[in-house]
């Protein structure tokens, strides 16, 4: 066979492959790799095409985890603002010194975060909300990784 003929028949193939491939496909290993915790957690569901579970665990692991750094046990708003400090509150999980209004700003923002992802989760379990996009439910995949990436390098204050 010529090198052309060669080509066109593996382009053949890879369509084929394509097509008969799963819905939730894995992405490109070099496109992101999620955090450790929300691979185990998620990555099997979302890989069998199982969206909106595989953000729903996500969300919920890092709830625990937030739970487990600060040792509160409240759930949703309550504890993201306890957790993460709100106003005059010393946070007892903390992103920077605080000491200028710009680092008062990101953890402010960092508080945002973390309470979308627990009104999402919250949400998604009162309701069936369907995730039939398998990019939309990576992207909250790695925004959840993004929290959990944040909680490692977070300081904690759990004396207060």
């Amino acid at each position: 066979m010529t090198q052309e003929k060669r080509k066109a028949l593996l382009y053949a193939y890879v369509e084929v492959l394509q097509d008969l491939a799963p819905q939730g496909a894995t992405p490109h290993p070099a496109f992101y790799a999620l955090h450790s915790e929300i691979d185990l957690v998620s990555g099997p569901l979302y890989r069998d095409g199982h969206f909106a579970q595989a953000v729903l665990e996500a969300s919920h692991r890092v709830i625990d985890e937030v739970k487990r750094a600060s040792g509160i046990s409240e759930d949703g708003g309550s504890l993201m603002n306890k957790a993460f400090g709100t106003g005059t509150q010393m946070p007892v999980i903390q992103f920077s010194c605080l000491t200028t209004e710009a680092e008062r700003a990101e953890q402010l923002g960092v508080i945002h975060l973390f309470n979308g992802i627990a009104e999402l989760s919250k949400s998604m379990a009162r309701r069936n909300v369907s995730f039939d996009d398998p990019s939309r439910a990576y992207e909250y995949l790695t925004l959840v990784s993004l929290l959990m990436r944040l909680l490692e390098i977070a300081q904690i204050n759990r004396e207060l």
